[in-house]
């Protein structure tokens, strides 16, 4: 089955767009962006002209330097108290080494954020995680370790795992086809800045 028919029919958002309005609409040079995120100018050039694609520690480090939460690389929509998505109208931004949609995009005053994230085989999360709130994953498609203060979950298609945040954790695509999980973060705290924080390292791809 092809990914693009998978359980999410995903719009590619271009991030590369995303990044050139962002940092327009803050009067950024890219010179002075590349400063404030700590990357370099032939690196943010590359970006925004689509020949790179960003991992999600690169899109932290951007949204940073931007004052904005991850959330702001999707296509802005208006604000609701309901947000219905329909298969083939999720956003998703291109990771090096997967990518991530939020089913979340719109909510005003939004308790949780409902993310899923495909992976690459052998990709992973890098170095432990620690936040505040709750994490809830659903695993949709292959199978994924989860490494959660030292214990060790593997998730194959229709299993969960459930855990506070502050407990170190971290995951990888252990297996030989694309992994797809359906994440859960509690936000006790702005979403926008909880999914940024969430993901302080991006995927990185096997050994």
């Amino acid at each position: 089955m092809n990914d693009q028919n998978d359980s999410l029919d995903e719009t590619v958002v271009n991030v590369a767009q995303q990044i050139r309005r962002l940092r327009e609409r803050r009067n950024l040079s890219q010179r002075a962006l590349a400063e404030a995120s700590g990357l370099s100018r032939n690196t943010l050039s590359l970006l925004e002209r689509g020949q790179t694609s960003p991992t999600v520690s690169t899109l932290k480090r951007i949204a940073i330097a931007l004052g904005v939460g991850l959330n702001a690389f999707f296509d802005p929509i208006e604000k609701l108290n309901i947000v219905h998505v329909q298969s083939g109208q999720c956003s998703q931004l291109q990771l090096s080494h997967g990518s991530m949609a939020d089913l979340s995009v719109g909510m005003i005053d939004q308790l949780v954020t409902p993310l899923v994230l495909k992976l690459d085989p052998g990709s992973r999360s890098g170095p432990p995680l620690s936040h505040d709130g709750q994490d809830f994953i659903y695993c949709l498609k292959g199978e994924v370790l989860y490494n959660v203060n030292g214990q060790a979950f593997v998730l194959e298609p229709g299993d969960s795992l459930f855990f506070d945040g502050h407990l170190p954790h971290g995951f990888q695509n252990i297996g030989s086809e694309m992994a797809e999980v359906l994440i859960v973060l509690s936000a006790p705290q702005d979403s926008t800045e909880y999914v940024t924080n969430h993901f302080p390292k991006g995927f990185v791809p096997a050994d």
